[in-house]
């Protein structure tokens, strides 16, 4: 029970510092500002990827550790972080667009992305704790 305890709370962490780094980004698009952008995309590179496939791996091995793989619930959930994940590699995306074009003709974009991600991540939180 340790161990199950332990990769919950590894993969909590990953997934807050995935997901803190997601919303930076969408405030950094919605906000354009050269010096941010940049630093984000270092952030992005370095802290906010890596966590997301600990995340991601972690999540599979509490799958695993719980016998879950034959819940539906477990099913929807990993269809909503698949869209979490396409949502940061659209964010991931546009931040790289807004650097190369040195933030000058970003418009201020990022809105839609902080609500889906937010939705996405209500919905997974909802079925993890209610396990319909």
């Amino acid at each position: 029970m340790m161990l199950y305890d332990l990769t919950k709370a590894a993969h909590l962490i990953a997934l807050f510092v995935w997901v803190g780094g997601m919303a930076a980004v969408a405030l950094a698009l919605r906000y354009p500002a050269l010096i941010h952008m940049k630093s984000l995309k270092a952030y992005d590179r370095a802290v906010s990827s890596p966590a997301m496939i600990i995340a991601l791996l972690l999540g599979i091995s509490l799958g695993v550790q719980g016998g879950w793989f034959t819940s539906a619930w477990l099913g929807m959930k990993i269809v909503l972080v698949l869209g979490l994940a396409g949502l940061h590699g659209a964010l991931v995306g546009k931040l790289r667009r807004a650097v190369q074009d040195n933030a000058r003709e970003a418009k201020p974009n990022g809105k839609a992305f902080l609500f889906v991600g937010l939705a996405l991540l209500t919905l997974i939180i909802l079925l993890v704790t209610i396990k319909p």
